[in-house]
C-alpha cells in the first residue's frame, strides 16, 4: 500500500496524523522560491475535533474553523485539540472563537443571539468543547503567517487536508482568511466567478455533502470584537435565510 492509499484507508483522526506527521518530505515551489517541506523533523501540531462527545451530539451544530497555522515548540504530546479542551484558555484570539461560537450555536432563522463581551467560565468553556479545528499548515507554524508559505503547504498536504476535513464532517466551515487556500489549492476548484456571494457564505457539495462555507476574516484580527460578532452571525443569518427560501 502506498502512502496515498494508507491516508485514504485512515479510520480516524489519531491514525491520520500519525502517518502525516511522518510524511516523506518533500521539495514544493513557492514564490519565493524552493521550500523544503519536512513534518517529520519540524514542529508538527495536531488539531481536529475538541471533544468528540460534545462533537456528536446532534443538539449543537458541528462547526470547524479552518485557520492558517500554529506555532510553538513547547506541545510535548499534547494537539491543538487537547489543549482547547483541557486549558480552555482565554487569550484574544480563542476567546473571540468562543464568542463566535457561542453565537453560532443560538443564531437561529428568526433571531441573532445578542453580543456577550465576556461569557461566563461555563459558556465559554462550553463554546470550546463543540468546535474543531484544522490548520493549513501543520508544522513550523509562525506568528506572522506568510500567505504564500501557507498555501504551499496547503497545496502539499492536500491530500491529508481532505482526509482530515472528511473525517471531522462539519455542517459549518469558518474560514479565517483560508477560504481562497482552502477552495483553490486543497480541494483545486474553478474560481468563483458568477456565483461569487457578496455575503460571504456558501453551500457547497465537498466530500459527500453540502456544507456551508463562510468566508471570514481570521479571529486574530485587530477589528473591534462586536462588529466581529454582528459581522459573523450577520452572514450565517442570511446563510439560513437563503437556505429556507426567505431572502428578499
Amino acid at each position: 500500500m502506498d502512502y496515498i492509499e494508507s491516508i485514504n484507508g485512515c479510520r480516524n483522526l489519531d491514525e491520520l496524523f500519525l502517518l502525516w506527521k511522518n510524511k516523506p518530505k518533500g521539495i514544493v515551489t513557492a514564490k519565493k522560491g524552493e521550500l523544503t517541506i519536512d513534518h517529520s523533523n519540524s514542529y508538527f501540531i495536531a488539531d481536529g475535533i475538541v471533544n468528540p462527545n460534545i462533537w456528536e451530539d446532534t443538539s449543537h451544530k458541528k462547526i470547524l474553523y479552518v485557520l492558517k497555522e500554529a506555532y510553538g515548540e513547547d506541545w510535548g504530546e499534547n494537539t491543538l485539540a487537547s489543549w482547547l479542551g483541557n486549558s480552555h484558555p482565554r487569550v484574544g484570539l480563542w476567546s473571540r472563537v468562543a464568542r463566535w461560537t457561542y453565537g453560532l450555536q443560538r443564531t437561529s432563522l428568526n433571531s441573532i443571539r445578542r453580543y456577550k463581551e465576556s461569557l461566563t467560565e461555563e459558556e465559554h468553556n462550553e463554546a470550546l468543547e463543540a468546535i474543531a479545528v484544522l490548520n493549513l499548515k501543520k508544522s513550523n507554524g509562525k506568528s506572522c503567517s506568510d500567505y504564500d508559505e501557507i498555501a504551499a503547504y496547503a497545496k502539499f498536504d492536500k491530500e491529508e487536508i481532505q482526509k482530515e476535513f472528511e473525517l471531522i464532517d462539519a455542517d459549518i466551515v469558518v474560514c479565517g482568511s483560508t477560504f481562497k487556500t482552502l477552495w483553490y489549492s486543497v480541494f483545486e476548484k474553478p474560481p468563483l466567478q458568477n456565483d461569487r456571494n457578496d455575503n460571504w457564505y456558501y453551500f457547497r457539495e465537498i466530500c459527500g455533502r453540502q456544507r456551508l462555507f463562510i468566508d471570514y476574516y481570521h479571529p486574530a484580527n485587530q477589528w473591534p470584537d462586536l462588529l466581529n460578532y454582528y459581522g459573523l452571525i450577520g452572514i450565517y443569518q442570511q446563510a439560513l435565510l437563503e437556505q429556507h427560501g426567505q431572502q428578499e
